[in-house]
C-alpha cells in the first residue's frame, strides 16, 4: 500500500513540476520574441494566473491513474473497472476542460470574452481543478467499494450460495 501511494505521490510531483517548467520555459520564449523584459519572475506568474491549478488539475490525475494502474496489477480482476473508470472519466473532463479553457486551439476564448468578459476567465481554472478533484474522490471511493470481497455465505444461512 505504501509503495502505490509513494508512487503515486511521486507521478503528482513530476506531472505538477512538468507543467510549471513548461509555463516558464514558454513565457521565456514568448518575452524574447516580443519585448526584452528584464527581472522577470516566471514562477510568480505561474502563481498570479493560477496556472497552478491546472498544473494540480493534471497531476491528479496522472496521480490517480498510477494509483488505479498498480492497484490493477495487484488485483487484475478488480481493478480493472477502477482503472477504465479514473481514465475514461479524466479524459473526459481534461478534453472538455480543455476546450472550455480554449488551451487547445477551440475559440471559446474569444465567446468568453465577448460574452461574459474578462473577468470570468478566472473562474475557469478553478472549476476544473474541483471537477478533477471530486472525479478522483469518486473513483477512489467506487474502487474501494469494489474491492471489498463478497462472503461466499450468507448470514443465518446453513449452505453457501455458489460463485
Amino acid at each position: 500500500m505504501k509503495k502505490k501511494i509513494l508512487l503515486s505521490l511521486g507521478a503528482f510531483v513530476v506531472v505538477l513540476a512538468l507543467h510549471a517548467s513548461y509555463f516558464v520555459l514558454q513565457g521565456k520564449k514568448l518575452a524574447e520574441r516580443w519585448v526584452m523584459m528584464n527581472d522577470t519572475n516566471y514562477f510568480q506568474l505561474y502563481v498570479e494566473r493560477s496556472e497552478y491549478l491546472i498544473g494540480a488539475s493534471y497531476a491528479l490525475a496522472i496521480g490517480f491513474s498510477v494509483f488505479a494502474l498498480l492497484r490493477f496489477l495487484e488485483t487484475r480482476k478488480k481493478g480493472f473497472a477502477g482503472l477504465v473508470g479514473g481514465i475514461t472519466l479524466t479524459g473526459v473532463l481534461y478534453v472538455a476542460g480543455c476546450f472550455l479553457l480554449g488551451c487547445c486551439g477551440s475559440p471559446m476564448l474569444a465567446v468568453y470574452l465577448t460574452l461574459f468578459g474578462s473577468s470570468f476567465l478566472g473562474f475557469t481554472k478553478p472549476l476544473t481543478f474541483g471537477l478533477t478533484f471530486a472525479s478522483i474522490v469518486v473513483g477512489y471511493i467506487w474502487m474501494e467499494r469494489k474491492s471489498v470481497p463478497e462472503p461466499d455465505c450468507c448470514e443465518g444461512e446453513e449452505e453457501c450460495k455458489p460463485t
